[in-house]
Order: C-alpha cells, then structure tokens, then sequence
C-alpha cells in the first residue's frame, strides 16, 4: 500500500505502513551503504566530542550539532553514491544541502533568540526563551524549504516540509525542553539521542534517488 498523503500548503503529513511500495509497485529497498555512513559520520564526530571538555556556550553547542550533521549527511550521500548514476548522486547532494540547511537554520535562529534573550532585560525569563525558541524553530524550517524551492531546478518537484523532515529539528527541542524543563533531562537523556537523529537525516540524503 503507497503510504497516505495529506497537504496542508506547505506541509505534508506521512503514515508510513511497514510493506511500502515505491511508485512502480515494487518493494522499496533499504540503502545499507547510506545507512553505514551516515552513522558512521554521526558516531565517529559525536566519538571525537566527547573527547573535548564541554563548554556551557552557543558557538560551542553550535559546532557539536553542525559538525556531527556535517559528517553524517557527507557520509551518508558517500555511501548512499556507491554504484549510483550521476542522476541520483546529484539528488542524493540536494538533499543533503537541504537536510543541511533544514538543521542549521532553525539552529542559528533559536541560538540568537536565546542570545539575545540572554542580554535584554525584559526578554531573559522562561516564557520568552522558550516561546522565541518555538517562533526560531518554525521560522527556520519555512526559511530552508524557502530557500531550497528557490534554487530548485525548473524539472525539480516542489519541496514540502514534511514530518520526516522535522526529525533533523529534534536539537532545536531538547534546547527548548531544557530551558524551561531542565528536570526533563535528568530522568530522560534526550541529548544522547542527536547521533541518532543526525544518522537518520544523513540517511535520508544517502537514499534519495
């Protein structure tokens, strides 16, 4: 059964059911190369992190999440390319560009929110972190889809926002939860589960086809 499609503008909602089907009406095959790399590039950099003494600042959050995304989408087009035509190597790219983006934008956004949050008076309690860190969150989300229809080719589909793509926006809510729900994180480790969510998003660039 093709998997149930629901628009709304410029969202898409998936139910994905475990026997899908490709267009073609045959079984739709796991690409294990992008699955390898993508982890591979995810676990080796948050590996390497854990390594280096934690600095309780943005520019050193920032560099954590970006380098392991960085890794993991490179990984992941890396081994998702073996035995792929130059067709699907360069829509396995664009994915990856937009998975980059898709990461990095709403990230910059809600890190200057809370930046700012931090130097204006009024602006430095909870109810304003976390409700600039839900407005960054959206806002960088419609911004990388902006951008990425944008730059799209002519023969390009339009590119929806879909719920597969607000897994790579799970950084953005452990820093909301931990602003306002700090006790959260002492009972469930969110933050372990970024290698894991960066190796999907470099998984879904390694897969495109």
């Amino acid at each position: 059964m093709i998997a149930e499609n629901i628009n709304f503008k410029q969202f898409k909602t998936y139910n994905y059911y475990k026997n899908q089907v490709s267009q073609n009406n045959e079984p739709r095959k796991r690409n294990y190369k992008a699955l390898v790399g993508a982890a591979a590039g995810a676990f080796l950099t948050s590996a390497y992190w854990s390594k280096k003494p934690k600095k309780d600042t943005i520019p050193d959050e920032l560099a954590r999440m970006l380098s392991t995304a960085g890794l993991a989408n490179a990984l992941g087009v890396v081994g998702g390319s073996i035995g792929a035509d130059k067709k699907a190597v360069k829509k396995k790219c664009k994915e990856a560009g937009f998975q980059m983006l898709n990461t990095a934008i709403p990230m910059l956004m809600v890190s200057g929110v809370l930046g700012a949050c931090k130097n204006i008076k009024k602006l430095n309690n909870k109810p304003a972190k976390i409700i600039g860190s839900i407005m960054g969150m959206t806002s960088g989300a419609w911004l990388a889809t902006k951008i990425t229809n944008e730059t799209k080719q002519d023969d390009e589909p339009i590119r929806k926002y879909t719920l597969r793509d607000s897994v790579a926006n799970f950084d953005d809510i452990i820093a909301t939860v931990s602003i306002g729900f700090k006790k959260v994180l002492d009972y469930v480790p969110v933050d372990k589960m970024l290698p894991f969510i960066y190796a999907y998003c470099g998984y879904r660039s390694g897969e495109k086809e």
